[in-house]
C-alpha cells in the first residue's frame, strides 16, 4: 500500500523527459538498470522512496484521470513512497518533492487530495495529507512483529541521522560522528537506541539508550577484538569526565587528547550483557509511530 504523486508541467513549457530524467540523476540517485527507476535510500536514516517513468494505459478511464487537464501535460513521472512507516519517512521524502517540483517548475496530480487539477503542494501539505493514512494504517496493521515508538522521539533521532553528514563535515576528519540505530530488546520487544563507539577514538556520542564499544587491544602477545555493550549510565559514569557536553541534541564529545586517556578505562569494561543476546536490529517497515 503506498502513496502515489504524478508530476505535471504547464503546456507549452519545453521541460524534456530528458532533462527531467538528468535532474533525479544529479540530485536523487542515478537511474536503475532499466532507466525508468530513482530508487533513493538514506544509509543514515534508511528512509527510501522512488520516482519512476510510467506508460500511460489507454483505457478510457486512465486517459480521463491523467490526461484530461486542458493546461497541463502529463510528464510521465511519478512519485511512490510506503505507507506503515515511521512518520519520518514522509518528513525527509517530501523535502525532495518540494525542491524537485519548484525547482523545475512542475506541479503535482495527487489521487489521494480533492484537487481537481495538478497544483503546486508545500512539503507540509504533502507530509500532512500522507501521514494522517500512514497512521490510521499503521494502527488498523498494527500486529505481532510490530513494534511502536513515540512520534516525537523517532523524529529527533531522524534529524541527528539526517544531519550526521553535515555535522561530520563540521567537525572534520579527525573525529568521528555515531549515528543512532532502532533496536528491539529480546526480554520484552521493547525499542531502544544505540550508538556505536570505536576504539576509543575522538568521537561525537549521539543521546542513544545503549552503545556498543567496538575494541582492539594486546592481551598476552595476542590482539583481541570485541564488543562491549554498556547503558547511557556507565558511559557517562566511566567516561563523564573525558567528555564534554556538543550542542547539537544532547551529544557529547571526546577530543583527541582525552581519547587517548581513556584507553585503559575503555579496553577494561566488562559487558553488561551480550549485544546478540540482548537485542537486535529493526527494520524499519516494522517501526510505527501509532498503534492500536
Amino acid at each position: 500500500m503506498s502513496y502515489d504523486l504524478y508530476f505535471y508541467k504547464q503546456k507549452g513549457t519545453n521541460l524534456t523527459e530528458t532533462e527531467i530524467a538528468n535532474y533525479l540523476t544529479e540530485n536523487l540517485v542515478p537511474v536503475n538498470e532499466s532507466k525508468n527507476q530513482w530508487f533513493f535510500e538514506n544509509k543514515d536514516t534508511e528512509v527510501y522512496y522512488s520516482i519512476e517513468t510510467n506508460a500511460i494505459e489507454d483505457a478510457p478511464e486512465t486517459i480521463e484521470l491523467f490526461d484530461s487537464f486542458s493546461d497541463f501535460d502529463n510528464t510521465g513521472f511519478s512519485f511512490n513512497l510506503n505507507f506503515m512507516r515511521p512518520s519520518f519517512f514522509g518528513l525527509e521524502a517530501f523535502l525532495f518533492v518540494e525542491k524537485f517540483i519548484k525547482d523545475l517548475g512542475l506541479f503535482v496530480l495527487n489521487p489521494q487530495e480533492e484537487f481537481e487539477n495538478p497544483y503546486i503542494p508545500t512539503k507540509e501539505d504533502l507530509f500532512d495529507n500522507w501521514n494522517r493514512t500512514n497512521l490510521y494504517v499503521s494502527k488498523d496493521n498494527f500486529g505481532e512483529e510490530s513494534f511502536y515508538y513515540p512520534l516525537a522521539e523517532s523524529n529527533t533521532i531522524w534529524e541527528f541521522n539526517y544531519n550526521r553528514q553535515k555535522l561530520q563535515e563540521e567537525i572534520g576528519v579527525n573525529y568521528f560522528v555515531s549515528r543512532v540505530f532502532f533496536c528491539k530488546t529480546f526480554r520484552d520487544n521493547k525499542i531502544v537506541t544505540l550508538s556505536t563507539w570505536t576504539q576509543h577514538i575522538p568521537n561525537i556520542l549521539p543521546k542513544a539508550d545503549y552503545y556498543l564499544l567496538s575494541r582492539e587491544y594486546k592481551k598476552l602477545f595476542k590482539t583481541v577484538k570485541d564488543t562491549v555493550l554498556i547503558n547511557r549510565q556507565t558511559l557517562l559514569d566511566k567516561f563523564g569526565d573525558y567528555f564534554e557536553d556538543y550542542p547539537y541534541q544532547e551529544c557529547k564529545i571526546i577530543h583527541p587528547d582525552k581519547a587517548a586517556k581513556v584507553e585503559s578505562i575503555f579496553n577494561g569494561l566488562k559487558s553488561e550483557v551480550k549485544f546478540e543476546k540482548f537485542m537486535e536490529r529493526v527494520g524499519m517497515e516494522y517501526l510505527y509511530n501509532a498503534k492500536p
